[in-house]
């Protein structure tokens, strides 16, 4: 701490006159004797203790008034990072971060927290601005990473003519990256060069931020001179956002219930009530309902539509209006295959054929099924010809099988394989498992005594569910004399179980695509599933099953994401179009046969087709939902106090709503004065002695 007049500290003796004019009047006084002098003895443990102790009281208190009034004369300041040869004539380097991430920049219907927040970037580059030929500006944009200003001081332009500072993207902030790139020693180096070193970050500061911010405190090797300044940009009084709009059924079908599971959070200050939250499929409402969120509160809806055609399926969940409208909207994406191309390798003189009974009972009954029949020593077929391959019952395994399957799996289709009830099938399907790494079947099969059903509970959580409806389990569901142990792996997931454990039908990724293991063969010796309701149902939901689907149902702006692909599309050019009929053209890398997706900074629905080499668009396409990161969309807000916590408070200085922006920074480079504080504690004293010396003058009424 120092002084701004320390002149006036010449004056502390004074502080002692209350005590020496006591002193003083104690010497003058006289003994004086009177009658009554027994009565006085009585009242010397009463009045006059009482009297003595209030004296001295008022003495202290009148001391520390005088010392007050000196100090205030004397303007103590606590001293700032503008210290001794690095003062005010000093060269300065004053980097400023400015955080222009959507939970900050994005859309605002509330002009006037945008207004406040372009006013407070005003009035600090007005600042930085006057700081004179010795002083430097680094202007870095969060969004991107991107230097938008390096240069003198006095040449820094005004917040509205630096390059999209304050225009509104949907894009997260890079803070991590930011703070690597500026931890290098490229950077360092530079900074070195300069007495004064600070960093000015300018942000809405959300929770997610803690880890980097106190990783920026905790380095002192890097950051250990430079001073630290936080200047937080209020939070929105009315702001909700979903945060996440998904569709929870796994195998969507038309004219069947499709549930969208949505979620929305409060991010805003003030409590919203009859918020209105809908459902759009394929352009048409499909669901509406009310809710009250309280501030910061977080609440799980569900709504259920029902497809009408197939193909894709483009929806979005969207909330009434409130302070930021590009939160209120969240895209998703599901697909209905309009044509799907079975091939079914088997014995063709085994009959009964159940499986291709059920397949072309599905066929005659739905026009996007196309099946086709061959038997398994026929190899004269492609992969990129099918979307699923059906291996039932295989007695042996033909030299160029594998070689199929594997081409299959790449290309993203996928595979359902079904042992047969021969040893000859057996050991053929366990050479298949090894061949593809997938979990190998015993040789010998468990026969039971007693058929055995299916676990109940883990049908409710699968995609089977509405094949193995409630009523069909109550009317004698499906039982099992027999089947082969299978011991899944962690990658496996155990679609159909029986009752005793043993996994009956399992789902392993593979190769980029998928397949479908039962552990018996549909053999009325075996199982009387084939003469079940559930059985037509069960091959629906088997071959409509689309892996890829899910592939990119997830996709986040700033995120980049690799879309398998097969060996004729890795080939081809892929057009990548966007909402607003913004496109680009994605080279695939052949080598590793996927498309990078990267660059989208809109939300909405992406479709990516895949060309030809002339650069003609064959018609196969790709559709998914991209949406706004979830570190923007879940803005919790860190308070002051909390960031004096991460940081450190000798370090870091953090600006309070209200402040003047030129009186934070001035205080913060070159000290904060503490005369508030001494005038709040001489006002706070005066009104002790007042009150004491009213009680000290009150004469006593006597008893």
């Amino acid at each position: 701490m120092s002084f701004l007049i320390p002149q006036a500290l010449w004056a502390l003796p004074v502080a002692a006159l209350p005590l020496i004019l006591h002193l003083m009047s104690q010497i003058n006084t006289r003994t004086v004797q009177f009658s009554a002098l027994r009565f006085l003895k009585e009242m010397e443990h009463e009045s006059i203790r009482r009297l003595r102790w209030r004296q001295w009281l008022m003495i202290i208190i009148r001391t520390l008034m005088i010392l007050m009034l000196i100090l205030l004369l004397a303007r103590p300041v606590m001293e700032g990072y503008y210290q001794g040869l690095v003062g005010r004539g000093a060269t300065t380097l004053s980097l400023v971060l400015v955080d222009d991430s959507f939970s900050l920049s994005g859309l605002e219907s509330d002009s006037g927290r945008r207004g406040r927040s372009e006013g407070q970037l005003t009035a600090l580059f007005e600042l930085l601005s006057g700081q004179g030929d010795l002083a430097q500006v680094v202007v870095i944009r969060t969004s991107d990473g991107r230097m938008v200003y390096d240069g003198n001081a006095s040449g820094l332009p005004s917040v509205r003519e630096l390059s999209g500072l304050l225009a509104s993207r949907f894009e997260p902030d890079y803070l991590e990256a930011v703070y690597d790139s500026l931890s290098g020693a490229t950077f360092q180096d530079r900074a070195r060069l300069y007495a004064n070193r600070e960093l000015i970050i300018v942000s809405d500061f959300q929770v997610h931020q803690q880890n980097i911010l106190r990783q920026w405190a905790a380095d002192t090797t890097v950051w250990n001179d430079w001073q630290l300044l936080l200047m937080p940009i209020e939070m929105l009084q009315r702001n909700a956002a979903i945060t996440r709009a998904v569709i929870t059924t796994e195998i969507p079908i038309v004219g069947e219930v499709m549930n969208v599971a949505v979620t929305v959070s409060n991010s805003g200050k003030a409590a919203l009530e009859d918020l209105s939250v809908q459902v759009v499929l394929n352009g048409v409402r499909a669901g509406q309902l009310v809710l009250d969120l309280a501030a910061g509160e977080e609440k799980n809806v569900r709504f259920q539509v029902i497809p009408t055609r197939p193909g894709f399926q483009d929806g979005y969940a969207e909330i009434g209006p409130d302070g930021r409208t590009g939160d209120n909207r969240f895209y998703f994406a599901a697909h209905i295959p309009t044509h799907i191309r079975i091939l079914l390798l088997d014995n063709l003189a085994q009959l009964p054929a159940y499986g291709y009974l059920a397949l072309s009972a599905l066929e005659a009954a739905s026009p996007q099924i196309d099946l086709q029949r061959l038997s398994y020593g026929n190899v004269n077929w492609s992969s990129v010809d099918f979307d699923v391959v059906i291996l039932n019952g295989p007695l042996s395994v033909p030299r160029l099988l594998p070689r199929r399957l594997r081409e299959l799996l790449e290309a993203g289709g996928h595979l359902v394989l079904l042992p047969g009830p021969s040893p000859n099938s057996a050991q053929a399907f366990m050479q298949i498992q090894q061949d593809l790494g997938l979990s190998v079947a015993a040789r010998e099969p468990d026969i039971y005594s007693s058929p055995l059903g299916l676990d109940e509970r883990r049908i409710r959580n699968s995609f089977m569910a509405r094949a193995f409806s409630p009523e069909a389990r109550r009317a004698q569901g499906p039982t099992v004399q027999s089947l082969y142990p299978i011991v899944p792996r962690a990658k496996d997931d155990v679609i159909l179980r029986l009752k005793n454990r043993r996994p009956l039908l399992i789902r392993t990724p593979a190769l980029g695509g998928h397949v479908f293991t039962f552990s018996l063969p549909l053999d009325l010796r075996w199982t009387d599933l084939p003469l079940k309701g559930s059985y037509l149902p069960m091959w629906h939901r088997l071959i409509s099953w689309r892996p890829s689907s899910g592939s990119l149902s997830d996709m986040r702006i700033g995120e980049s994401r690799e879309l398998p692909v097969s060996p004729r599309q890795a080939t081809q050019p892929v057009l990548l179009e966007g909402p607003g009929n913004v496109s680009s053209r994605l080279i695939p890398d052949l080598r590793r046969r996927i498309v990078l997706l990267r660059d989208m900074h809109e939300p909405g629905i992406y479709t990516a087709r895949f060309g030809d080499n002339d650069g003609g668009i064959t018609g196969i396409e790709e559709r998914f939902p991209v949406n706004i990161s979830r570190t923007e969309l879940a803005a919790g807000q860190l308070s002051t106090s909390d960031l004096r916590a991460l940081t450190g408070e000798q370090r870091t200085f953090v600006f309070e709503p209200g402040d003047d922006v030129a009186d934070w920074v001035s205080q913060a480079r070159f000290g904060r004065e503490l005369w508030r504080g001494l005038l709040y504690t001489l006002l706070l004293l005066i009104l002790a002695e007042l009150i004491l010396a009213n009680a000290y003058s009150t004469p006593r009424r006597p008893t």
